[in-house]
């Protein structure tokens, strides 16, 4: 689901602009994902109203060591490395 456009579309569109089919789409989108299989059906749906797309270029720093983080990511495409360590996106 993670690759599917009409999901892209949908966390692309700003949070208040975003239909109903849209919150659904993103709803089932975000459902998909490994990292957050086990949050509850309200939680899902309370992020698909605030969760928004990000597109970085490869060696785009995201966050220092050390720094305050006031958000995080879930990594639909590509990889990051964190500590050294390369990381993959996953699903289930």
């Amino acid at each position: 689901m993670t690759s599917d456009p009409h999901f892209l579309k949908a966390l692309k569109r700003h949070p208040d602009r975003r239909t109903l089919q849209d919150l659904q789409i993103i709803y089932y989108g975000l459902q998909s994902l490994e990292a957050l299989y086990t949050y509850r059906d309200s939680a899902l749906r309370t992020l698909c109203k605030t969760v928004r797309y990000e597109h970085h270029e490869a060696n785009d720093v995201l966050y220092f060591t050390g720094e305050l983080a006031m958000c995080w990511f879930v990594l639909l495409s590509g990889s990051v490395f964190i500590d050294g360590k390369l990381f993959l996106p996953t699903s289930r």
